[in-house]
């Protein structure tokens, strides 16, 4: 059989790595264990270049390919001009393979999976499932998936749409092909399970353990904080200012992500309508890093999901674990997911149902304040002894061993 150490595992994103922190995630608990790691991925976005750059250099021993269509040189200006002639010209053939639809560069990435012969190929965002299942075929390999999204419902729950259906068909397709599968929530698992009568493993979106904590706050203004990729629409942000709107104190309320001016300029002027009180921080996007050194810095996380999508409503988003793991009150919407999950750990935080709710939330901890910090240690205390990565990815690690033990034999 062949020794773990020599193992070779191949994860693929269509996408860049600083925006995929559970690939970053998986290669490092794979890595620390003797596996080799390859990755895969794409570039499309310039400030996000330097970060990948900076992930790179932390793990030496990991081999990628990558391709550059940022159009930030001369070469991926190129790139960018082909892949985006091609993707054009192909789009509504009816011959084009389904997943070049998903990933424009679906060619290019199964190539150079296929060249690095893995042992196992694992595939991050829907766009490189085919990759990882082809890979695998081709070179008498091993497979697996992790959905972090619901991904037919990603965007619409309209079974009609041209989103859905495409999606749709790439999972019924590729999934049955795959020798595990893994999701980002429980209730994600569940009905990937029911479609495709198979175990699918729940991992949830937790991060390391860390020393970096909020402090108590016993008499100064609360703050409030939010992050995502992108600040957009369909994020529950503007229900986050009517809410603080109604409130009669100050609190300081922060938004982290990248964000256009169109957007920025339309909830200033909200907030200007509404004659907001309280200010608005934007912080640009960071080295996935640094994230929590400015987490632990506010007093609440609200995860403000809206529930637009059957996936929006299922979903247990990154943010919902940072918040828990660097002490803070949680304030959810009430999606299924974010519903489910703190009624069965209540001291986390609470669930609102609509802007005045919020409000009333944020103003019992206002008044509240040896509950809040309470509820921060206790938040804390739950990261670092049940939800982070130290104890979730010995699930995964379990799973893939057993896999490629029984490969090997």
């Amino acid at each position: 059989m062949e020794p773990e150490q020599s193992k070779k595992i191949c994860l693929i994103t269509p996408g860049h790595l600083a925006s995929n922190p559970r690939l970053i995630k998986e290669a490092i608990a794979l890595s620390s264990k003797g596996f080799r790691i390859h990755l895969i991925f794409t570039q499309y976005v310039k400030y996000l270049v330097d970060f990948d750059r900076q992930l790179l250099a932390k793990h030496p021993l990991w081999t990628f390919d990558v391709l550059n269509w940022t159009g930030e040189n001369f070469s991926s200006k190129v790139i960018r001009y082909l892949s985006s002639t091609r993707y054009k010209l192909l789009k509504y053939s009816t011959k084009t393979n389904i997943a070049f639809l998903a990933n424009r560069h679906y060619t290019w990435q199964l190539k150079r999976a296929i060249k690095t012969n893995a042992s196992l190929y694992i595939a991050h965002n829907l766009g490189s499932l085919a990759i990882a299942v082809s890979a695998a075929k081709e070179n008498g390999s091993k497979c697996g998936f992790d959905a972090e999204d619901f991904h037919r419902n990603e965007t619409k729950d309209d079974t009609e749409n041209k989103d859905f259906i495409l999606k749709k068909n790439i999972e019924d397709k590729y999934i049955p092909s795959l020798d595990y599968m893994t999701a980002s929530s429980p209730i994600i698992a569940e009905k990937y399970a029911h479609l495709y009568t198979r175990d699918v493993l729940t991992i949830l979106n937790v991060f390391p353990q860390t020393t970096i904590k909020s402090k108590s706050n016993f008499d100064k203004p609360l703050k409030i904080f939010w992050f995502s990729q992108t600040i957009g629409a369909n994020r529950g942000l503007e229900n986050i200012i009517h809410a603080i709107s109604k409130l009669e104190f100050k609190v300081q309320l922060a938004l982290l992500g990248k964000i256009d001016t169109a957007y920025l300029n339309q909830l200033n002027s909200l907030a200007k309508s509404l004659k907001l009180k309280s200010k608005i921080f934007f912080y640009r996007s960071v080295f996935p890093d640094d994230l929590f050194k400015i987490a632990a810095k506010f007093d609440i996380g609200i995860a403000s999901e809206p529930g637009f999508s059957i996936n929006n409503d299922i979903a247990l988003s990154n943010k919902f674990f940072t918040y828990i793991q660097c002490g803070l009150i949680l304030i959810s919407s009430s999606t299924t997911a974010q519903k489910q999950f703190i009624n069965q750990f209540p001291e986390l935080g609470k669930v609102y149902h609509n802007n005045d709710e919020l409000a009333s939330l944020i103003a019992f901890y206002n008044e509240e304040r040896q509950t809040l910090n309470l509820h921060k240690k206790i938040a804390f205390d739950l990261g670092q002894k049940q939800f982070n990565w130290e104890i979730e990815s010995q699930k995964l690690l379990i799973l893939i061993k057993n896999l490629l033990s029984e490969y090997g034999e």
